[in-house]
């Protein structure tokens, strides 16, 4: 597998592994703290920012985005992570599920930052620069004076329930 391939050649340089691991961990505890502050600015409890599955789950909520994306996410990586466990699977169908899980993992990012880009009013160039630089943007949406918007799909809801009676 491709990511093999990169861990072997990691192993070999134990400073690039070093840099590689400290990256990866200033760029989580970033993201984290963005997530937290944009929660905050949405109406909700930051600490939900903390637990990596739900996160997810909460932040498709607050941006109108459906969970059968989180859903898919969720079944093919898990798929493929299976398919790594068990033995004697043909090649072609691991690199298959793999190629897929990356494809509806990429479609679902690409839709879930325009989304977050459209609720808090930021261009479709500041979502490139999301897409392309998460840590760095994420902190720029979370501290700048940008204001969260209920998604279409919210307000929709909210005035149907209005209408009928049932909202407040």
């Amino acid at each position: 597998m491709i990511l093999e391939g990169i861990i072997d050649e990691m192993g070999k340089s134990p400073i690039y592994f070093e840099i590689a691991m400290i990256l990866t961990v200033l760029s989580y505890i970033m993201l984290t703290v963005a997530e937290w502050k944009l929660f905050t600015k949405a109406g909700e409890k930051g600490w939900k920012a903390l637990i990596p599955f739900y996160s997810i789950f909460v932040s498709h909520h607050l941006i109108g985005m459906r969970h059968i994306w989180f859903i898919l996410d969720i079944v093919f990586w898990a798929a493929e992570i299976a398919l790594e466990m068990i033995k004697g699977v043909p090649l072609w169908i691991e690199d298959t599920f793999f190629y897929i899980a990356i494809l509806l993992t990429i479609m679902s990012e690409i839709l879930h930052i325009m989304k977050l880009c459209y609720c808090y009013t930021k261009s479709e160039l500041f979502g490139i620069g999301l897409f392309l630089l998460p840590p760095v943007f994420s902190l720029i949406l979370a501290f700048d004076k940008s204001e969260y918007n209920l998604p279409r799909s919210h307000r929709e809801r909210a005035e149907k329930l209005k209408a009928s009676g049932k909202g407040s």
